[in-house]
């Protein structure tokens, strides 16, 4: 059997609010930590935004779509998540399957309900947790030769979030959901991620030395 290529990039689909953001900042940790590249809309202006969040799913080999939040919000219903994940359907129909699509949820048959046209996609059930969205991303997303574990992703979650204040002053704003504090929590994802390799780099040189 052939071995399996690396898998490169990721678009996601994923509600934009402050209710959501521990779980924004485990799929930014979580999906750097596993060596993909993460498209997202948050740097699409309104005009013009569909036609490029299409090419967005274009180019990735994959999506992500979180239907956790599809609920009312102030009264009106949320449908971009919905809308997001039928184009990306349709590109992996047209893309004879290249495009696999993913659902997250979290909480078991709510996406059968909500979405009951994606029946034939089981979606993965974080239940609300950094620890069960990454257990998901690690179960989908492991790359060839990979041997990063689930505790590993969340001590560099940890270490992210507590540079959340300083990347929220740096922007001088206050929201996550924005394009600069996007890049910036995406550089420090990598960065714990370098330091996870080193440890690990030093660990088998010492286990190497004591034999």
């Amino acid at each position: 059997m052939p071995r399996p290529g690396r898998i490169e990039s990721v678009f996601l689909n994923i509600p934009y609010d402050e209710a959501f953001e521990n779980l924004y900042l485990a799929y930014i940790v979580g999906l750097t930590q596993l060596g993909l590249r993460i498209n997202v809309t948050l740097a699409v202006p309104n005009q013009g935004r569909l036609n490029t969040i299409i090419d967005l799913i274009e180019r990735s080999e994959f999506s992500i779509h979180d239907l956790s939040r599809i609920e009312s919000s102030r009264g009106i219903p949320r449908f971009n998540m919905p809308v997001e994940l039928g184009l990306a359907l349709y590109r992996s129909r047209i893309a004879g399957g290249k495009h696999g699509v993913f659902i997250f949820e979290s909480r078991r048959y709510r996406a059968q309900r909500s979405t009951s046209d994606v029946n034939g996609i089981d979606p993965q059930i974080h239940g609300g947790t950094a620890r069960g969205l990454m257990a998901g991303l690690r179960n989908i997303f492991r790359q060839p030769g990979d041997v990063t574990t689930v505790p590993e992703m969340l001590a560099s979650y940890r270490a992210v979030k507590r540079k959340l204040p300083e990347l929220r002053r740096n922007s001088g704003g206050k929201s996550l959901f924005e394009a600069a504090v996007f890049q910036d929590i995406t550089v420090a994802a990598l960065v714990e991620s370098q330091k996870l390799l080193g440890r690990r780099t030093v660990g088998a040189s010492h286990g190497t030395a004591g034999r």
